[in-house]
């Protein structure tokens, strides 16, 4: 996530965790994060993607996170 948390940048991060359990259930995600927060519902779409999905994900803070992006 390289920019604000929006509905457009949460729909494309959750279709990618998506695609990503499809791909292999087993293998951890990394999640890489430079963002100064954003959108609350935005947030908790990712939020409770990366809950409900079986891989691991790791996130990780390249740079800059603050509000959502922190979380």
């Amino acid at each position: 996530i390289g920019s604000e948390i929006n509905d457009q940048v949460a729909s494309s991060v959750v279709a990618q965790l998506l695609f990503l359990e499809a791909e292999d259930a087993e293998k951890d995600i990394y999640l890489y994060i430079n963002s100064p927060g954003g959108s609350t519902t935005a947030g908790f779409a990712i939020l409770d993607t990366m809950n409900l999905i079986k891989p691991d994900v790791q996130t990780l803070c390249m740079g800059f996170a603050a509000s959502f992006g922190a979380l």
